[in-house]
C-alpha cells in the first residue's frame, strides 16, 4: 500500500494504492469511510483470474471474466448475476456492492471500513474456490474534490478613507476592481461552473512507450474565480529630474477543472499586480517641499517628466516557479463599440506530429474543436449575449523589456519563453459600466522532444461576470 500524502481530515480520507490479491477472501483496505463522504474507488492495472479453465485460461481486469456471470443459485459468491472474477467490494461487513473497473463512487449514511475481494466461490463450495487463482489488481482509492466557495473573494482592500484609491489615474484598470466568476449569461444555462465559456489546451511533456509522440494533452473545461484589489496609494519611480508613477491593482486568481475525473480540484494559482504608468515632474526632497516639514507640491528645478512606449504592465507570480513582466501600451483608443473582434489561435506547435490534437479523447482531448481554436468560446458567449461597447487591455512579453523568469527544472522541461495576454471588458448597456470580463493568454513553453526543442502554445480562454464590485 502506498499513500500519496494528501492529509486525512475529520470528514475526509487519504488517497490510496491497494494491490488486492485473487486468492484471498476479504481483504482490509483500513480505509474508513467517514457519513455522506463520496469515495471513488478506480482500478489501475493489473491482472488476474478467479478461473484458469476459462477465458481461454488469459488472465483479465478488474471488470471479470468476459462473458461468464455468476449462477444465480451460487450464493457463495459475493454477488451472483454479474461477472465472475470482477472487483467487490463492502462496508463494515455488510452487503456486497461490484466495483468492476470502475471508477465506481460510494457514499453511505453511516459510512464504516472499506474491504475488497475477487468476486468468486470464497470457500470452496462449488469447486477449488481461491486455491487456483491467480494475479491481482491494483486500485486507487480517493475522495472526490469539494467545490470551492467562489463567492468570497481572494483579495481584500483594507478600509482606509484618507488616502482614497486613486481610481482617477488608474483609467480603465478601475473597472477591474471586484471578484470575477463564471456564472450563466443572460437567463441561459451555459456561463457558470458546469457549462463555462472556457478552454485550456495544455501540452505536457512525457517520455513513455503510451506516448511514442514524446508529449500528451491535458485539455479541459474549468472555472475559476478572479478579484482584483487597487492600493490606497501608488509607486513612484524617481529618475533624478522626472518620476514615472506606477499606480497598481493587485490581483489573485484560482482555477478549477470544469470536468473530468479531478472535477473541483485546483489547477491553477496565480497573484501579481497591474500597474498603470503616469509621467510626471519630480518633487523637490522626499515630500514635495524640500527638506522642510509636512507635505508640497514643489519639483526640482527643469525636471522634465519623461517619455515612455508602454505604460501598461502585468507582473505574473506562478508557483510552477515562473515570474513573468508583460507590457502593453493604454489610452482611449483601446475602447470600442459593438462586438470586440476576438482573433482565432492555434496552439498547434511546429515540426513535430500533432495528431493529438484532433483525436477525439474524452480525457486528454474532449473538445477537439475548440482545441483547434480555443478562442472560440469567447465568440460562443458573444454570440448568445452580444455586448454594446468594449475596452481591450493587451500585454506581452515581446514588447519593450519584457521578460520571463523560471526556476531551473523548468527551464530543463516546460521553460516558458514568451507570455501574451488580452482583457476585454465588456459592457451591456452602452456605458462604461463593463459587467462581462474576457480573456484569452498564450503561454510558449519550450519542451525538449526527442533530442529538440519544440515550442508549445498553452492556450487559456474565459468568460467572467462581475459578481463583487469595487
Amino acid at each position: 500500500m502506498t499513500t500519496t500524502g494528501l492529509q486525512a481530515g475529520a470528514s475526509s480520507i487519504q488517497s490510496e494504492a491497494f494491490t488486492i490479491l485473487s486468492n484471498q477472501p476479504w481483504q482490509s483496505t483500513g480505509v474508513t469511510i467517514p457519513p455522506f463522504v463520496e469515495v471513488m474507488i478506480a482500478y489501475q492495472n493489473g491482472l488476474w483470474t478467479a478461473d484458469p479453465d476459462t477465458n481461454g485460461g488469459k488472465p483479465y481486469d478488474a471488470a471479470g471474466c468476459p462473458n461468464l456471470l455468476v449462477p444465480n443459485d451460487q450464493t457463495n459468491y459475493p454477488i451472483t448475476g454479474v461477472q465472475m472474477g470482477a472487483l467487490v467490494g463492502r462496508l463494515n461487513g455488510g452487503a456486497p456492492f461490484l466495483i468492476g473497473n470502475g471508477p465506481y463512487a460510494i457514499i453511505s449514511a453511516a459510512g464504516g471500513a472499506l474491504d475488497l475481494c475477487i468476486n468468486d466461490d470464497l470457500n470452496g463450495q462449488y469447486g477449488a474456490g481461491l486455491r487456483d487463482n491467480r494475479g491481482s489488481v491494483n486500485v486507487f482509492i480517493y475522495p472526490t474534490n469539494t467545490p470551492p466557495d467562489t463567492g468570497t473573494p481572494l483579495a481584500r482592500d483594507p478600509a482606509q478613507t484618507s488616502p482614497a484609491v486613486p481610481a482617477s489615474q488608474l483609467g480603465g484598470l478601475s473597472q477591474l476592481i471586484g471578484t470575477w466568476t463564471n456564472q450563466n449569461l443572460g437567463g441561459s444555462n451555459q456561463g457558470g461552473p458546469q457549462a463555462p465559456f472556457s478552454y485550456n489546451v495544455m501540452p505536457l511533456p512525457q517520455v513513455d512507450p503510451s506516448s511514442p509522440t514524446g508529449y500528451i494533452l491535458k485539455n479541459f473545461t474549468y472555472y475559476e474565480e478572479l478579484s482584483f484589489t487597487a492600493i490606497h496609494g501608488n509607486a513612484p519611480n524617481r529618475g533624478g529630474i522626472g518620476q514615472q508613477v506606477a499606480y497598481a491593482l493587485f490581483y489573485e486568481q484560482r482555477v478549477y477543472f470544469a470536468e473530468g475525473p479531478n472535477k473541483d480540484a485546483l489547477i491553477h494559482a496565480e497573484n501579481g499586480s497591474l500597474l498603470l504608468l503616469l509621467d510626471s515632474a519630480q518633487p523637490l526632497g522626499p515630500y514635495g517641499n524640500g527638506d522642510r516639514d509636512g507635505l508640497g507640491n514643489q519639483l526640482v528645478k527643469n525636471s522634465v517628466p519623461p517619455t515612455q512606449q508602454y505604460n501598461l504592465v502585468k507582473q505574473v507570480s506562478v508557483p510552477h516557479g515562473n515570474s513573468i513582466l508583460a507590457l502593453g501600451a493604454y489610452s482611449q483608443a483601446n475602447a470600442g463599440l459593438g462586438v470586440p473582434p476576438i482573433p482565432s489561435v492555434s496552439p498547434l506547435p511546429q515540426g513535430i506530429p500533432t495528431v493529438q490534437y484532433t483525436v477525439d479523447d474524452p480525457v486528454t482531448n474532449p473538445q477537439p474543436g475548440l482545441t483547434a481554436n480555443p478562442n472560440q468560446v469567447l465568440v460562443n458567449a458573444l454570440l448568445l449575449r452580444p455586448c454594446t461597447n468594449f475596452l481591450q487591455l493587451s500585454m506581452s512579453t515581446a514588447n519593450g523589456t519584457g521578460a520571463v523568469t523560471n526556476i531551473g527544472y523548468e527551464q530543463q522541461h516546460a521553460k516558458v519563453s514568451r507570455y501574451d495576454f488580452n482583457y476585454w471588458l465588456e459592457s451591456f448597456d452602452g456605458s462604461d459600466n463593463y459587467t462581462q470580463l474576457q480573456y484569452s493568454q498564450t503561454i510558449t513553453l519550450q519542451i525538449p522532444i526527442n533530442g529538440k526543442t519544440v515550442s508549445f502554445p498553452h492556450v487559456t480562454a474565459n468568460t467572467l461576470t462581475k459578481v463583487k464590485g469595487s
